[in-house]
């Protein structure tokens, strides 16, 4: 509503202007909007007792009182003005608790972690360590790990904590492509200056410089011992010679600074002449397994299982399929699949696949070779029945029953 002034008329007693009713109505409507914006619409939420300066209205919930701004209830945009403080005070940036203090910008956020203490600068930071004297630069206890330069000192100084010698907190002066090897705790190349030719040589406490008493490069040898396969040989004089000879099938030659070992011989390039490999009667599809002896052709997937009996109670399984030892399982086998029963018991045990059961049960021998008392290969027929069995043609306890499943 908009602000209603009284009618006053041309002049004084002219009856022109409001009457006294319409000027009162007039009046309560102003009060009542002042009330209702300032205010509960009957009394004002306002007190302005004992204002300080730079103090704003602030509402506590119920009332406008003078306060201190000390939250904000939206982001605060500076538009390129400054945060500054008077009479020389600080400005902390102090979140509640384990808080941490974030900096963004743009896509990158930089952590002054209120948890660790650790400040995580993401990207790249630059800053000037150069101080211009080295007492000026932070005491080593207080900031160890502090790294910083000297002007005018073409070395660089960390400080270290240094166990060797009890040293303890110190500034440690650190070597550069422009440092002197005499900056080195153990070197001194001050007291007596090196000349042309000497080495660093260990008196007891430094290297210092010193001549190579063992005489010059003419009289050195130019090797000292060489192992082979079998012998070794050690220089004897300064003019002894090492040799390099071939060996079956191996050739060598020199020719100015280059040594070149040749093989002479004939490759082995397939694997029939391999001499760990028996591929005679290999045909389209074959492949090869190991018997535990050689490479030998097989004409379908093999699966390898190991047989042992430590006693007559029962064979022991391992191979593909076994967590751990089996006493007589039953198997599973495929038609057309291969399959090796190595059974290291040997003829204390013989091993007997049959198509009945027992001691006296009718041998089953379709797609075998080998023997049951060493490896036995069985190719499962096509034609082979979906019940089979194993048995120990001794001992009636050591049988299992064999299920073709497919």
């Amino acid at each position: 509503m908009a602000k209603q002034s009284l009618g006053l008329g041309s002049s004084a007693n002219d009856n022109t202007g409001d009457t006294l009713r319409a000027g009162g109505d007039k009046i309560n409507d102003n009060f009542n909007e002042i009330y209702t914006a300032i205010g509960n619409g009957t009394n004002l939420n306002i007190t302005l007792s004992n204002p300080a300066s730079g103090q704003v209205l602030r509402y506590n919930g119920s009332t406008f009182l003078p306060s201190d701004y000390s939250a904000l209830t939206t982001s605060l945009d500076v538009a390129g003005n400054s945060i500054i403080s008077s009479s020389n005070g600080n400005i902390n940036l102090n979140p509640n608790g384990t808080g941490n203090v974030l900096i963004n910008n743009g896509s990158i956020v930089n952590t002054f972690n209120g948890t660790t203490g650790v400040v995580d600068f993401p990207t790249k930071i630059q800053y000037k360590n150069e101080y211009t004297a080295l007492g000026n630069a932070p005491a080593a206890a207080s900031y160890t790990g502090y790294f910083f330069t000297v002007d005018g000192d073409d070395n660089p100084y960390v400080n270290i904590n240094i166990t060797a010698g009890g040293v303890g907190d110190t500034r440690a002066k650190l070597l550069t492509e422009y440092s002197s090897i005499d900056a080195l705790s153990d070197v001194d190349i001050t007291t007596v200056a090196p000349t042309a030719n000497q080495i660093l040589k260990w008196n007891g406490t430094n290297f210092t410089p010193a001549d190579e008493t063992g005489g010059g490069a003419a009289s050195q040898n130019i090797f000292a011992s060489v192992a082979g396969d079998t012998g070794s040989t050690t220089a004897d004089s300064t003019s002894d010679t090492l040799t390099i000879a071939g060996g079956t099938n191996i050739t060598t030659a020199v020719s100015g600074d280059t040594l070149t070992v040749n093989f002479s011989g004939s490759l082995t390039t397939t694997l029939a002449a391999l001499t760990d490999t028996d591929v005679s009667g290999i045909t389209q599809g074959d492949s090869l397994f190991w018997n535990g002896t050689n490479w030998t052709v097989t004409r379908s997937p093999i699966t390898w299982w190991e047989l042992a009996a430590p006693d007559a109670s029962g064979y022991n399984f391992t191979g593909p399929g076994f967590a751990a030892a089996t006493a007589d399982p039953t198997l599973y086998v495929m038609r057309g699949m291969t399959y090796a029963f190595d059974n290291n018991a040997g003829g204390a045990h013989p091993f007997r696949i049959q198509s009945t059961q027992g001691l006296t049960g009718t041998p089953y021998t379709t797609g075998q070779t080998g023997s049951g008392t060493s490896v036995l290969y069985w190719t499962v027929p096509m034609d082979a029945p979906n019940t089979l069995y194993y048995q120990c043609t001794i001992h009636a306890a050591m049988a299992g029953q064999i299920n073709v499943v497919a």
